[in-house]
C-alpha cells in the first residue's frame, strides 16, 4: 500500500478502515483485470479521494439534498456512461448515466458501491472513431450520516405578563418516510431570522421562555445545529393575547323557589366563545351554570350559604376565575298563629312576625277592618293603638319582601268591653 493510500486511510473512522482494508484486499484482486480492460479510460474524480482503488465521496446527510459529479478521462472523451455496477448504492440517490449523483439521501450508513464506466461507440450513438470501447470499474463509499429534523410544528401561545415556557426539541433521523430516528441532544439552537415577542428569550438549550410584555402575532425562524453539515430550521409563529378576565355585578339576592339569574361576563384572550365551568364549591340544588356564557339560573330548592368559583376558558386555553357566595333565603312564611285579646279602653301591642324572605320586608292589612282605635305599622308589622269598640275582627295580613314574594295569614282579633 502506497503512503498516500495509507495517509488517507487513517483519516477515516476506524470502522470504515477495517471495511475499506478488506474491500481493497478483495477488489486488489481485479485490479490488473480492470487496468487491462479499461486501458486507457479512467476515473478521474479528485474530490473523492482515493484509498486504493476505492474513492471515498463527501459525507452525505440524511433529509438534506446531495449533489457530486463523477468525471472519466481519456478513451472516447467524452462520450462517457456511468452506471452502478455493484454494491449497495444510498437509498434516496440516483446516479445518471452522465455520471451525476443526486437526491436527497433517505437512510443512514456507508454505502460500499462499485460504478462502471464506459465509452459510448457508434453502435450506442457514439462517434465513428470510438472504435474499441472500453471499460472501467472502480469502488466507491458513501457516508450518510444522520439528519437533524426539527419536531416542532407549532408553539404554544402566550400571556401578556403570565410566566411562559416552550422546550424545542429535534431528532436525529436516520430513515426517511416515515420519519425515523432518535430525540437528539446537544444541539445549539438560535434565532436566525424574524422576531421574538418582547419578553421572550430562545436558549442555546432549545428553551423559549420569559415573560410576554407586548400582544401580538410573531413568525421567527428557528435553527438547530449539531456541526455545519446537520442543522435544520423550522418557522414557527406565537401568538400573544391579554389575560382573561372576568366582570360579573354583585351576586344577587336569592330564596326558595323564586327564579334566580346571575351573569357574569368575560373579556380578553381570544375572545369569545369561552367555555365556562363550576370550578369548585357546589350551586344551590336547582341551579346550574351555563357552559356557553357563564350564566347562573334556575330555581332554588335549598336555603343556606353556598360558595363556589366559575371560570372561563378561550380557546387558547387561557382561564380566569371567579369566587364567588350565594346566599338563598327560605320561602318568605308568616309565623304568627294568633293574636292576643284586647279590652276597650286600654292599649293593644301585638307584632306580626315572619320567617325567610329577603330583607326589607313589607306588611299591609289585605282584607277585614281592624278594630276602632287600632294601627297597623306597615314596615314593622305592629298592631297598636287603644281598641274604642268590642267586637271580633276577622283580618288578613299579608308580608312581602324585598323578590315580591308574599305570605298570608288571617288572624282573630278580639276585642272585650
Amino acid at each position: 500500500m502506497s503512503a498516500t493510500v495509507a495517509s488517507r486511510m487513517s483519516r477515516l473512522p476506524g470502522a470504515r478502515r477495517i471495511r475499506f482494508a478488506v474491500a481493497l484486499a478483495i477488489v486488489g484482486l481485479l485490479a490488473g483485470i480492470a487496468a487491462s480492460t479499461a486501458a486507457a479510460l479512467r476515473f478521474t474524480d479528485d474530490s473523492c479521494f482515493e484509498v486504493g482503488i476505492i474513492r471515498v465521496c463527501p459525507e452525505g446527510v440524511v433529509g438534506t439534498s446531495y449533489s457530486k459529479q463523477l468525471h472519466g478521462a481519456a478513451g472516447c472523451e467524452p462520450h462517457h456512461a456511468f452506471r452502478v455496477s455493484n454494491g449497495t448504492f444510498p437509498p434516496g440517490l440516483t446516479l445518471s448515466s452522465s455520471g451525476l449523483i443526486s437526491g436527497t439521501p433517505a437512510h443512514s450508513g456507508d454505502y460500499l458501491f462499485e460504478v462502471e464506466l464506459r465509452d459510448v461507440g457508434p453502435a450506442e450513438g457514439g462517434p465513428d472513431w470510438c472504435t474499441n470501447p472500453k471499460l472501467a470499474h472502480r469502488e466507491f463509499t458513501l457516508n450518510v450520516l444522520s439528519g437533524i429534523s426539527i419536531t416542532n410544528q407549532t408553539v404554544k401561545p402566550g400571556t401578556i405578563g403570565v410566566a411562559y415556557s416552550e422546550s424545542l426539541t429535534a431528532m436525529n433521523m436516520t430513515a426517511l418516510n416515515p420519519p425515523t430516528g432518535t430525540p437528539a441532544t446537544g444541539l445549539t439552537w438560535s434565532v436566525s431570522s424574524g422576531t421574538l415577542p418582547a419578553g421572550l428569550v430562545l436558549g442555546a438549550d432549545g428553551v423559549l421562555s420569559g415573560s410576554p410584555t407586548v400582544e401580538g402575532s410573531y413568525q421567527f425562524v428557528v435553527r438547530a445545529e449539531r456541526d455545519p453539515q446537520r442543522w435544520d430550521t423550522e418557522t414557527l409563529t406565537i401568538v400573544i393575547r391579554t389575560a382573561v378576565a372576568i366582570t360579573a355585578p354583585p351576586v344577587p339576592k336569592s330564596e326558595i323557589g323564586v327564579p334566580f339569574q346571575f351573569s357574569p361576563s368575560a373579556i380578553g384572550g381570544v375572545g369569545a366563545p369561552y367555555v365556562w365551568t363550576l370550578s369548585s364549591g357546589a350551586l344551590p340544588s336547582g341551579l346550574v351554570i351555563d357552559p356557553a356564557t357563564g350564566a347562573v339560573s334556575g330555581t332554588p330548592r335549598a336555603a343556606g350559604a353556598f360558595q363556589f368559583t366559575i371560570s372561563a376558558a378561550d380557546t387558547e386555553g387561557r382561564t380566569a376565575s371567579y369566587a364567588a357566595t350565594l346566599a338563598v333565603a327560605s320561602k318568605l312564611a308568616i309565623t304568627t298563629q294568633r293574636l292576643r285579646q284586647g279590652r276597650v279602653g286600654r292599649l293593644y301591642r301585638a307584632k306580626l312576625t315572619a320567617t325567610g324572605g329577603v330583607l326589607p320586608k313589607k306588611w299591609k292589612v289585605k282584607t277585614g277592618p281592624l278594630p276602632r282605635g287600632i294601627r297597623f305599622d306597615r314596615t314593622l308589622g305592629l298592631l297598636s293603638g287603644t281598641p274604642k269598640r268590642p267586637g271580633r275582627y276577622r283580618v288578613t295580613f299579608e308580608a312581602t319582601d324585598a323578590l315580591k314574594v308574599t305570605s298570608k295569614k288571617t288572624l282573630l282579633i278580639e276585642v272585650r268591653a
